[in-house]
């Protein structure tokens, strides 16, 4: 699991260099340019949550950004597939548009159903 909380740069991105691209075109898509969205990041705090195939609910349920991760599973605005059945989850969590981002591999695809129950 890697967690971001600033503007990431692509080469941090703990994802394959495919699906690092298509995220970061996701994170873009609501601005003009890069250093708007960077502006907005500084203002609006965001977070961006990347699990992998090793992380199991177990594991995670024991992490530090746990209450993060069920908050914006359970809230989720809206869902993005990215490359490589990657899904990107989206949860704005107060009036100024801070975000949580949580990319999920394929692998745990059935996350946010272990989450409900």
């Amino acid at each position: 699991m890697q967690c971001i909380d600033h503007w990431p740069v692509i080469t941090e991105l703990t994802l394959p260099k495919i699906v690092a691209q298509d995220l970061y075109r996701q994170l873009l898509l609501p601005f003009d340019t890069e250093l708007i969205a960077k502006e907005f990041w500084e203002e609006a705090p965001c977070t961006v949550i990347i699990l992998n195939d090793t992380d199991s609910i177990e594991q995670l349920k024991h992490s530090d950004i746990w209450e993060q991760i069920e908050f914006a599973l359970k809230y989720t605005e809206y869902t993005e597939q990215l490359k490589m059945d990657y899904q990107l989850m989206v949860t704005i969590v107060n009036d100024s548009g801070s975000g949580i981002y949580i990319v999920i591999p394929p692998e745990l695809s059935n996350l946010t159903s272990e989450i409900s129950t």
